[in-house]
Formats: structure tokens, sequence, C-alpha cells
């Protein structure tokens, strides 16, 4: 444990690892201002903080002290120092103040930051025990709560204002404070002072503890990374062809007829007739095949033509020889 007086605030500043973690304990102006006549005045603010997942602590103190005639300005120091251990102790004005006509006027505020999960219970208190007597007007006392418990959070103004003198002369307060098992905070303050004749004892003391519920951080489930399909590339349509048409040949026809049927008979005759003929040449296509060019159907019209005027021809023949055959018979009758 770190224990400073009202000069050992060096000690708050010093940087040890070993101490970092060492409850802190406060302790000033006790034992003061026993001559009569005198003004003790102290106080003690504290900030506490705990962070109860990580472990984390520190605090922060702040001590006003000021000492002097009383029923005058006292002459005062005020410092603040910060620590990372937390301060579970305060212990001012006890034992000071105790010559005749002195007051003793002290206070105590201490506020514990909790990040985490605990319930605050009311501190427990032990005060104003055996305190007000030797003498003087009631009531000599004013004190809330008035409390006798042993081992108490707060233990303050006991056996205080015992040299008789005015009305009201221990007046001493606890506010409304709780206390946890988390920071464990305890006051001592304003016990056996003020027993001088005539002494004054004004004191008071808050114990807050502030509770943060922690920040519960929900994690998002992950999504999938999306996925990009596949790209298709489509299948191209080959072009319509109309399939051209056979393809002509391109050798020409040639051809040539003739028809000579010489006359017979005794008589003289002719029998001449010109032959006629035709032809009609083809030719293969790309693939071999003999283009269509419509001669396979006329060329035997035309044989068929031939052969019956030939065939014409033969009978006017005979049919002259018959004839002058005729007329030779006639004349060799």
């Amino acid at each position: 444990m770190i224990t400073l007086a009202c000069c050992a605030l060096l000690i708050f500043g010093t940087s040890s690892s070993a101490r970092a973690a060492e409850p802190i304990l406060v302790n000033q102006c006790n034992g003061f201002d026993n001559v009569g006549g005198q003004s003790t005045e102290c106080d003690v603010t504290v900030a506490n903080n705990l962070n109860q997942a990580t472990g984390e602590t520190s605090s922060s103190l702040t001590v006003r002290e000021c000492h002097g005639a009383a029923g005058e300005d006292p002459t005062c120091t005020n410092t603040t120092t910060t620590s990372s251990s937390l301060i579970t102790n305060v212990t001012q004005c006890n034992g000071s103040g105790n010559g005749g006509g002195s007051t003793v006027t002290c206070a105590v505020h201490v506020v514990n930051n909790i990040i985490g999960t605990v319930t605050p219970s009311d501190a427990t208190v032990n005060q104003c025990n055996e305190s007000g007597t030797g003498g003087g007007t009631e009531p000599t006392i004013a004190c809330d709560p008035i409390g006798v418990t042993t081992d108490a959070t707060v233990d303050q103004c006991n056996t205080s204002g015992t040299g008789g003198g005015a009305t009201l002369r221990v007046t001493c307060t606890v506010e409304a404070s709780t206390q946890t098992s988390l920071i464990p905070v305890t006051i001592n303050q304003c016990n056996s002072s003020g027993n001088g004749g005539g002494g004054v004892v004004v004191c008071t003391t808050s114990l807050v503890n502030a509770i943060t519920a922690p920040v519960v951080v929900t994690t998002p489930p992950t999504s999938p990374p999306a996925t990009t399909p596949p790209t298709t590339i489509p299948t191209p349509t080959p072009p319509v062809t109309t399939p051209a048409g056979p393809t002509g040949g391109s050798t020409p026809g040639s051809g040539t007829g003739s028809g000579t049927t010489p006359g017979s008979g005794t008589d003289t005759g002719s029998g001449t007739t010109p032959g006629s003929g035709s032809g009609t040449g083809s030719g293969a296509d790309s693939t071999g095949q003999l283009a269509f060019t419509g001669s396979q159907y006329t060329l035997p019209i035309a044989s068929v033509a031939i052969l019956a005027l030939m065939a014409g021809i033969a009978l006017t023949i005979i049919s002259r020889k018959r004839t002058h055959r005729l007329d030779q018979v006639s004349d060799e009758s």
C-alpha cells in the first residue's frame, strides 16, 4: 500500500511498476493545530476508475489543506495528482484542533467510476458516538445519521467535541453513500478532535459508486463473398445460306446433221432432201453433274420429227414411182 500524508504527494507522483497496482492510502491533517484558538480545514476529493473486464485502473486525487487562527482566513494549499492505482482509504482530521476554542472543518468526497456488472449496497456508518459531551446547551450534536457499526465504511466524528461549550458544536453528515466489493473504500475522519473547551467540529463525507454496464460488441455474421456467375459466351448462329441452283455448263453444244436419201427407179427421178441436224452441248457443273438445259426432253421430239419427215419423203417418192409405173403401163397398153 502507498500512504499519502499531507506532504507525501511526492510519493504519489513517483513511477514504479511494482507500486502501480498497490492501493493508495491518503493521510492528511491528522494531529494538527492542538494549540488553543487554531483552525484546521482540510478537504479530499477522489475519483477512482476501474474497468472490470480489463482490470485497468486509475485515480485522481485533489487535496486542500488550510491552517490559521480560528475565525480568520486560513492559509491554504491545493494539490491534484493522478495515479494508475486506486485510492481505497482516506484518513484525515483525526486528533486535531484539541486546544480551547479551536475549529475543525473537514470533508471527503469519493466517486468510484466502474465499468462492469456489480450492484452497490448502502455504505455502513459509525458516527457521532460519545461526542458533544462535557456540558453546554443541548443539543450539542447534529449528526445524520447516528450510526453504531463496527468496521464501518465511514467512521466519523466519534469522541469529538467533548470539552463542553456551544450548542451543536459537533455537526457531521454522511450523504447518501454506497459501497462495492470491487473498490472497497473506507473513510476515517474527525475522530477525537475539537475536544478543547468551546471546540467546534464540522465534517462531511460522501461515497458514490457510478456503475456503467460494459459495452457488448456484437460481431455481425460474416456474409459469404458475392459470387460472379461465369460469363457465358453466346454460340454464334451461322447465317442462313440459300443453296445456289445448279450451274449450267459452259461448253457450247455443237452438231451437224445430214440427210440424203438417194432416189431409185428406172426412170429418171430425183430424191434429194437436205437433211438437217441440230445439237445442244452440255457441260458439267462444279459437282460433276450435267447442267439442266431442257434439251434432255427436246432431243427425242426432234428425232421423231426427223423420222416423220423422212417417212413422208419416202412415201412421196414411192407414190411418185407408183404413179410413173402406172403411166408406163398405160402407155404400153
